[in-house]
């Protein structure tokens, strides 16, 4: 997998496209990584070689330099491809030979200046182009609908292979395992250039050029100049007009505004801290605040030992605790688990959440439905 980044990745898409300046703004920060980060990139290494290991093509095993590999990943990879095979095992009823890429450099420069990435894996059949992304990360529920990482993804695909297939559709999936998501949505190709045309090279030209205006919203959360982006801290700081009001005395209106940003507003004060943290020990002095050590646990410098010196005393250093069904779906198998342990398995009914219109669970039955009914 390739190391470099364009400046208007396919993965930041949904930021540029928000606000055009933050792309250059964001440029001047170090990508400081994270855990998380190199999780996905991991998760894909492995999904890659299994992937192609299953296609027959020769493929070296990259576990051994991966740091993070963990039951769990093994099972996301393993589902991944399956679902890739299971997809073009589908599509050979219709279509006996399927072209199948992966990790494919897509090159979309023609719309975005610099403009590149790589996909997961993209499956050309008669009629119909499908582009698969890979999703490790669980924090954040993405789909595929009008997803313009996938979409810029989908028009390198058709610089590369326009010419040389006939297809007048685009399906696009996202597969997010860890949320038990497999979301997949359909656009016309001609839909695709013309949004391409009207909306993606105007604004892709204002982000590489830093210009345009600077917007807040969900986006803000990936963007690297998050913490000290005046405009952020503008829309955020505009729930103050309430004046910290009890919830009896605002309308609904006014509630409905706060919910709309209140995860934004914890959010942004979260990487607020986490900002000035990080200055402080630089050595930026904030007015009324200092760096201590923070609290700590005691830990067992040896757990093997720790064992020994417990065990030899007569004395048993374990606690003995049921597996979880994760863990224990993973020791037998999924089949066997449900013929083994399906009777003794129940989901107990959720909490009610407040979540916007555009989730795609059922409406609850509030006391007052129930009244009504």
């Amino acid at each position: 997998m390739a190391g470099q980044h364009a400046l208007l990745s396919p993965s930041s898409a949904h930021i540029w496209l928000n606000c055009p300046p933050a792309a250059r703004l964001a440029a001047q920060y170090e990508d400081a990584g994270s855990t998380f980060a190199q999780q996905g990139t991991d998760a894909h290494e492995l999904c890659q070689h299994k992937l192609e290991k299953a296609l027959g093509i020769q493929t070296e095993d990259p576990r051994e330099h991966l740091a993070y590999c963990d039951a769990e990943m093994e099972r996301c990879s393993d589902d991944y491809a399956s679902f890739v095979m299971e997809t073009v095992a589908e599509i050979k009823k219709t279509c006996p030979d399927p072209t199948v890429m992966i990790e494919q450099r897509l090159d979309f420069s023609r719309y975005v200046k610099e403009g590149f990435g790589h996909g997961d894996c993209i499956i050309i059949a008669d009629g119909t182009m499908h582009v698969i992304d890979f999703k490790y990360g669980v924090g954040i529920l993405v789909s595929a609908e009008d997803n313009p990482q996938m979409m810029l993804y989908a028009l390198g695909a058709l610089e590369l292979l326009d010419s040389l297939y006939d297809f007048g559709r685009i399906s696009m999936t996202i597969f997010q395992l860890r949320r038990d998501n497999v979301s997949t949505w359909e656009i016309g190709k001609d839909d695709l250039l013309r949004w391409a045309k009207m909306t993606l090279m105007p604004t892709a030209q204002l982000a590489y050029d830093g210009k345009g205006e600077f917007h807040a919203g969900d986006h803000c959360l990936f963007c690297k100049a998050k913490a000290n982006c005046r405009k952020r801290a503008e829309y955020n700081l505009e729930l103050a007009r309430y004046d910290f009001q009890k919830p009896e005395q605002l309308e609904e209106t006014e509630i409905a505004a706060i919910l709309d940003r209140v995860d934004q507003l914890v959010a942004w004060a979260e990487d607020i801290k986490e900002y000035a943290l990080a200055e402080a020990l630089r050595g930026v002095k904030y007015d009324g605040y200092k760096v201590v050590e923070g609290r700590s646990v005691r830990k067992y410098t040896d757990e093997a030992a720790v064992a020994e010196a417990v065990a030899a005393e007569g004395k048993d250093p374990y606690e003995r605790k049921l597996r979880g069904i994760t863990d224990m779906t993973a020791l037998l198998g999924k089949k066997e688990f449900e013929r083994i342990l399906g009777s003794l398995i129940y989901k107990p009914s959720a909490k009610p959440v407040l979540v916007r219109d555009s989730d795609r669970r059922p409406e609850y039955n509030t006391a007052k439905s129930d009244f009504e009914e």
